[in-house]
Formats: C-alpha cells, sequence, structure tokens
C-alpha cells in the first residue's frame, strides 16, 4: 500500500483510485492520460444540473404549521411542489391549488426545511483516510458514495436530507468531500457538489505517536500551510494566465487541481479544529493567511472563548458532536452552542461528525443544546439553514422558499423536542420515507 502511494504522489493523480478501488494499477497509465484530459473540467465545482423530469410530482401538501427557516412560521400553510422545487408557499387563503396536484393532507403537523448537516462520514463505502502522509490534496470521495445506504436511511427517518461527506481526520489534510442528499439514486443525482468541501484537521487525531503520520502542533500547522502555499502558488499562476495577464501557460499539477475552486472562494474549508489554541491556529493560518472561506467544523472544549475573533472574521461555527464540557474555571458544565450564543454569536449550527454520534440524532444534538441555553428558534436554524449558509448551498438547501428544493420534512411537532417524531420526508419533491410503510427495521 505505501509504494502505491509513493506511485500516486509521484504520477500526480488526484482520484482515490487505489484506496477505493475503482482502477488496477494495470490501469494506473491509462487512467493518468485520461485525468489529464480532463483536468480542466475537473478543476471547478461540479453542481448538479437541473433537467426537468416528467417523473417528479406534482404535489399540494396541506400542513398546520410550516417552520420556513426564513421567516416566521405559517398556520394552516400550503406548500406546491412542482419539478422537485418549491413553487409556492404560504398560508390556506394565499395559496390556490391548481388542478391536477396530489393533494397530501399534513393539517394536523408541522413541517420543516430538511436537515443538513455539516460533518458526516457515512455517505459512501467507507472513511476515507491515506494514512502515510499527512497532507493528501490528492484524494477525493465522492467516488465512494453510495446513495441511500443503510445509515443514510436511518438519517432519513431522522429528518436529516443533506450531508456534508467528508473524509476523516486521521491527516492534517484528508482531501476533498462532497455535498450531497441522502435519499436513493445514482451518484450523480444526490451530488450537490463535487468536489464541495476540503477537509483539513489542525489537532485531535493527527498528532498519533508511533505510526507513519504524526507531529506536534507546530510541525501539524506547518505541513498545513506548507501544502496550503503551494496550492495557493498554482491557482495564482492560472489565474494570472487566464486573465492574460501572462502568455506563460502553467503545467498541469493534478494533485492542486482542486485548490482552484477553494482559492477562488468558491468552496469552503471544513476544518476539525476545537480548542482555544487550535481554533486560534485555524484562525491566523487559513482566514488571515490564506483568505479562505472557513468553517469551524467542531469548535468545541474552550473555543467559545474566542467567539470575539471569530465573529470578526465572519466564520460559521458547527459546533458538535457531544456539545458540553466541564469548566474548570467555576466547576460547571457548559453547553458550547450555548456559550456562543450568550455572546451574540449567530451563525451557528450542530453537528454529529456520523458515525461517532449516529446521523439520525442530528436533532437531538440541537435538542440538548436547546437544554444547556440556546433557543428553540435558533436551533431550528442551527440544523437547517445555517449550515446550509456555511456550506456555501443555501440557494438550493435549508429553507423552504420558493424556487428551492423541496426537500421538505413532516414532524408531529417541534423536531427539538424529542418527543415528536418524523412522520414523512421528501427530497427533490419526492416521498422518499413515509413512516405508515416504512418503519424502521435496523
Amino acid at each position: 500500500m505505501i509504494a502505491v502511494c509513493h506511485f500516486l504522489r509521484s504520477q500526480l493523480l488526484p482520484l482515490s483510485v487505489i484506496v477505493s478501488g475503482l482502477i488496477p494499477i494495470s490501469g494506473l497509465a491509462r487512467a493518468q492520460d485520461e485525468a489529464a484530459a480532463v483536468a480542466a473540467s475537473e478543476s471547478s465545482p461540479v453542481t448538479a444540473e437541473v433537467v426537468q423530469d416528467v417523473s417528479k410530482p406534482k404535489l399540494a401538501i396541506k400542513v398546520g404549521k410550516i417552520i420556513t427557516s426564513a421567516g416566521d412560521p405559517i398556520v394552516n400553510g400550503i406548500i406546491l411542489v412542482s419539478e422537485g422545487n418549491i413553487e409556492a408557499i404560504g398560508t390556506s387563503t394565499e395559496v390556490v391549488i391548481p388542478e391536477g396536484y396530489e393533494v397530501i393532507d399534513h393539517s394536523d403537523k408541522f413541517a420543516m426545511p430538511g436537515l443538513v448537516e455539516a460533518h458526516s462520514h457515512v455517505g459512501g463505502s467507507g472513511d476515507l483516510n491515506e494514512m502515510v502522509y499527512q497532507t493528501n490534496p490528492e484524494l477525493r470521495n465522492w467516488d465512494q458514495i453510495i446513495p441511500h445506504n443503510d445509515d443514510l436511511k436511518v438519517a432519513v427517518a431522522g429528518g436529516v436530507t443533506t450531508i456534508c461527506f467528508i473524509p476523516g481526520s486521521g491527516t492534517n489534510m484528508g482531501g476533498w468531500g462532497a455535498l450531497m442528499k441522502t435519499g436513493p439514486g445514482k451518484p450523480e443525482d444526490v451530488i450537490i457538489r463535487a468536489p464541495g468541501v476540503l477537509k483539513i484537521a489542525q489537532s485531535g487525531n493527527p498528532e498519533r505517536q508511533g505510526g507513519e503520520v504524526g507531529s506536534g502542533r507546530m510541525g501539524m500547522n506547518h505541513v498545513i500551510r506548507q501544502q496550503l502555499e503551494m496550492g495557493r502558488i498554482y491557482v495564482n499562476q492560472w489565474d494570472l494566465y487566464e486573465s492574460g495577464k501572462t502568455e506563460v501557460k502553467p503545467e498541469v499539477n493534478l494533485r492542486l487541481e482542486y485548490f482552484k475552486p477553494l482559492f477562488r472562494r468558491e468552496i469552503p474549508v471544513v476544518v476539525h479544529t476545537q480548542a482555544y489554541q487550535v481554533v486560534q491556529s485555524t484562525l491566523r493560518i487559513l482566514h488571515d493567511e490564506m483568505n479562505l472561506r472557513v468553517v469551524i467544523d467542531h469548535g468545541t472544549f474552550d473555543s467559545y472563548k474566542l467567539t470575539e475573533e471569530i465573529q470578526k472574521r465572519d466564520i460559521p461555527v458547527m459546533a458538535g458532536p457531544r456539545g458540553f464540557r466541564y469548566e474548570p474555571d467555576d466547576g460547571q458544565i457548559k453547553g458550547i452552542v450555548a456559550e456562543y450564543h450568550k455572546r451574540g454569536f449567530t451563525s451557528l449550527g450542530v453537528n454529529t461528525d456520523a458515525p461517532v454520534i449516529p446521523q439520525e440524532e442530528l436533532f437531538f444534538q440541537a435538542s440538548m443544546a436547546v437544554r444547556y441555553g440556546w433557543t428553540e428558534e435558533k436551533a431550528l436554524r442551527g440544523v437547517t439553514i445555517e449550515p446550509a449558509k456555511a456550506l456555501m448551498i443555501a440557494d438550493r438547501v435549508g429553507s423552504l422558499e420558493v424556487g428551492k428544493d423541496a426537500d421538505i420534512v413532516i414532524t408531529t411537532g417541534s423536531i427539538i423536542d424529542p418527543r415528536n417524531y418524523v412522520t414523512q420526508v421528501f427530497i427533490d419533491g419526492k416521498s422518499v420515507y413515509d413512516i405508515r410503510k416504512d418503519r424502521r427495521r435496523f
């Protein structure tokens, strides 16, 4: 395996082809030629094309209360769905149901946007970790996607309709992750954007001792900065060439191609960063020095003491999992999200780091945060529109608004109250879970 990884490095292949078993060793030369031919097209994020699908039903969903995550709740509302998108939303006196629409009556229930998970590892065949090098910008995980696998089926039953599927935190730069829906279909049907994010871990796993990978925090920050600087120089060379400021065409480096959307601020970097000192390094290196769009994708322990500095930089925090800690200064148990909230922080959400916490328990991370002092209104935003904004996909998911994807969760009441539960889920306008027939069996 180590020899193969060295070969991959020397040949500059961008895919996790050997790790995922997609291409045999004998096919590497051909794969390299094919990869070089499409390098330019693969360097930009791939966004799923919206194509008219006649199989998508036209629905009129009647709901007792609609939580939109975009404004005030709507009482006695109707949501019209057409071609997988929300066509209209409003009260029953405002929205007229056209002929030919299937009426689904949930007048005794709530509707809310599908939950958005900012930190998940359960979207495919396994966690992507190349445990030889500390930085792995040549690796990507959307070749591993298994749509609607058993973990995702349970996630849907918990109301989760979108996840940020990322490599693990065994190395300082695990590779590129995808933003995807949790419902059925082919990979091209469920991918929202790929590459969707870059995964970096600045502490908490990569400093293992005794293995091929591992160093102290200073060493980890050095290799992260070094790899990012290589990517920034590469992207700058291409930007100068493509803008006509130089006639010197750079050589294609497949290890660095995906840095283009990152340094052009088209996608964010999601960072496994948690304690006070580690988050300081994230702010300094990734935001201040590299000018990247950053998502603090743990923000646990005493990170909330940096709220003022994080807020200055307009960096969202998706805190968790296990969002509480013992505070030695006063001997109290602190809710981490609540501590951010008390300090006036608003770009705030939670995550499960699934399977660390089961994916279907995303709502419960919010419930626990409310128990420690967050508000229910903020918590509902923290599992819907706030992670969507952080991941730069709020134009499609995270709220119930006209034109957005019809990812709709029907519940018996506020999902923040654990006594309530999901009864039906729609993804892109199609019913993918109905408690009357899709009861959990695993």
